[in-house]
């Protein structure tokens, strides 16, 4: 059974029962989807290419989303394809379902670490819940080797990221994200932004730079300098 969105013409696919459905009427729905390679991005100093994948519905256009770029229903990259020119290898950066919304290779004045990896900014995660996957749940830092392999997830889940840099001459990151404090699943104005710095050569795990406990400290001196009358 296929279920298609009601209503104006040209309206996306919503959903589409896969089960029992012949390879025939499979090809059947992805005729309606143009499957886009993107224009090749060369690794320095390897034989690696990328490949970013695009998919959309032929009846649809390019509308400014949260991202961006594309509409909700459709991420600007769904994965990416890994190339060797050299040896013909391909392979996939995952096979798991994501939301990729931008990346960066070729990295400069950094460690040895980053100078062979690639940094991903991804959405992978239903954090509210609603059966989709779009611009409401939380962005992450994800990061693998310049062969699309081993993606790891470095900033923390359920914390939206909202920036990065990298430490220049090293292996180290700083980053920023927006935690859910209100468990609203929401990140709006009333939540607190994070700051932590990470070091790739010790470990994945990211410390926070300003803790509960020191972002309490200054909330309390903005009330007594600035709120608090005298």
């Amino acid at each position: 059974m296929i279920i298609l969105s009601c209503g104006e013409k040209n309206q996306p696919i919503e959903n589409i029962e896969t089960e029992n459905l012949t390879q025939h009427q499979i090809d059947s729905i992805l005729m309606d989807f143009n499957f886009d390679y993107n224009n090749p991005i060369f690794i320095d100093s390897t034989k690696q290419v990328l490949l970013p994948i695009t998919t959309q519905f032929q009846e649809s256009r390019k509308l400014i989303s949260k991202d961006s770029y594309y509409s909700d229903n459709y991420p600007r990259y769904w994965n990416i394809l890994f190339y060797n020119s050299e040896t013909g290898e391909t392979n996939l950066l995952t096979e798991s379902k994501m939301r990729i919304s931008d990346f960066d290779v070729n990295l400069r004045n950094v460690g040895q670490i980053l100078s062979k990896s690639i940094l991903y900014k991804i959405r992978n995660d239903d954090f509210n819940k609603d059966h989709k996957l779009n611009s409401y749940d939380p962005l992450y830092l994800f990061i693998s080797d310049n062969r699309g392999k081993e993606l790891i997830q470095i900033s923390p889940k359920n914390e939206n990221l909202i920036s990065y840099s990298i430490i220049p001459e090293s292996d180290e990151l700083i980053f920023r994200t927006k935690r859910d404090s209100n468990k609203n699943l929401e990140f709006d104005r009333e939540d607190d932004l994070i700051w932590y710095k990470i070091n790739l050569k010790l470990n994945y795990k990211p410390i926070e730079i300003v803790d509960s406990i020191k972002r309490k400290k200054i909330k309390n001196l903005y009330f007594e300098q600035w709120l608090r009358k005298k």
